[in-house]
């Protein structure tokens, strides 16, 4: 029977544990609340969960690193860089940028505390699937209502045309989407697999409807590269899941009809927009040129071209200069090596979810190429959790077989 401590000092984990199962049960439901102003309801329930129960949150030193710190230290040189040369921080990167990596940090730490056994791991790879697949078959029904009925559909962009979710851009909604749908393969393996052959099945169907209606390339990008890494690790699964999209892909075609083929040929090339983004990566390259240690401070290239720069790596260069792209290399580059590490080292029954983590992260990598993706919540719960997973292997390899795991509260 647990002690009366004991209980005691669960509950406090117990009450985290819960805020971060609703955060991500809420990961992909977003708002307009103004011009070039998103809300998320995750981050508005983080937000009242961390007021409430910031106490509770535990330093593991297994799950930070001196680039999370590097990252932090980017950000407010960048501000500074900024304010030296503008003579002011605008809003948008203040709200957006600055303040915007205050909350991935914060529910990062969360997690990391809130997780202390594998089954905290599997319950919210279990949530997070669940629940983007879920509010998936709502909008892909919508968008196939709208596409045979011409009824108005609320889960679209660009006039119908592109799925978006509840998350507003499609291309967001496709990264969302292709994150779930390698978790969903990835910790389908094994001899305890998330999800069983019917739900697996289900998943798949809708999730991969969906990456197609969003017609969004760096999706499409994101899942080419984790399905790359799949078949290099599981060269048979892999295998099997290109066969099943092959066979599949006519099949759509036919029950959409013959009119999706333009459409399909008009969103997937939109030669405009590629032009568009090769000039962005160029203009970035050229603020780099002009500013190429520190870069030209956080907001410098959108201020001076008018948008974003749709490529993650390319922001870094232009306003964060070559210390900053280093430190997001070195960044992204630890939680590699740690879902690697931790996948090799982890018992059999555990691998499934590492391997998910890791194509999921790889998923996310290869989205950064097409859009600004340093901040997005699912990825941050992706990290949190790879980070946590290689804590509990390094404790597990440190207990040994024959000892009994350390209790939740500790570590």
């Amino acid at each position: 029977m647990t002690s009366p401590p004991a209980i005691a000092a669960q509950r406090p984990l117990a009450v985290l544990n819960a805020f971060v199962m609703a955060y991500v049960i809420l990961l992909p439901y977003q708002f307009v609340v103004g011009r070039e102003m998103n809300f998320a309801l995750a981050d508005g329930l983080m937000m009242f969960a961390l007021l409430t129960a910031m106490g509770r949150l535990k330093y593991r030193s297994l799950v930070w690193s001196g680039w999370h710190y590097g990252i932090i230290a980017t950000f407010a040189l960048g501000s500074l860089v900024a304010v030296l040369r503008f003579g002011r921080l605008d809003r948008y990167e203040l709200v957006n940028k600055d303040a915007g990596l205050m909350l991935p940090f914060l529910v990062y730490a969360a997690i990391t505390t809130a997780v202390t056994r594998w089954s905290d791991v599997r319950r919210i790879l279990r949530a997070f699937v669940l629940t983007v697949a879920a509010q998936n078959i709502i909008c892909v029904g919508g968008f196939l209502l709208a596409y045979f009925a011409g009824v108005e559909d609320p889960f679209a962009r660009y006039g119908g045309l592109r799925l978006s979710g509840m998350l507003l851009d499609p291309n967001a909604y496709g990264g969302l989407l292709v994150a779930a749908f390698m978790v969903c393969e990835g910790a389908s393996m094994g001899v305890d697999p998330l999800f069983g052959k019917g739900q697996l099945w289900l998943f798949r169907l809708s999730l991969a409807m969906g990456i197609l209606f969003t017609f969004s390339r760096s999706a499409w990008i994101a899942l080419a590269l984790s399905l790359l890494l799949l078949f290099v690790l599981h060269t048979g699964s892999a295998l099997r899941l290109m066969l099943i999209v092959v066979a599949a892909v006519p099949c759509v075609v036919v029950l959409l009809g013959s009119r999706f083929l333009p459409i399909f040929e008009e969103m997937a090339s939109r030669p405009k927009q590629v032009q568009g983004r090769f000039d962005l990566i160029h203009a970035a390259l050229e603020q780099f040129a002009r500013h190429p240690l520190l870069g030209g401070g956080i907001g410098n290239f959108r201020l001076s071209e008018g948008e974003v720069a749709h490529n993650t790596a390319m922001w870094f260069l232009a306003d964060f200069g070559i210390v900053g792209l280093v430190v997001l290399a070195g960044f992204l580059g630890w939680f590699f090596v740690r879902a690697w590490i931790a996948y090799r080292s982890a018992q059999p029954r555990q691998q499934p979810l590492l391997l998910a983590l890791l194509l999921a992260h790889t998923a996310m990598f290869g989205l950064s190429m097409g859009i600004e993706a340093f901040s997005q919540r699912h990825w941050w719960v992706i990290l949190a959790l790879i980070a946590s997973s290689y804590r509990l292997t390094v404790l597990g390899r440190k207990a040994g077989p024959a000892i009994v795991p350390l209790p939740a509260a500790a570590a």
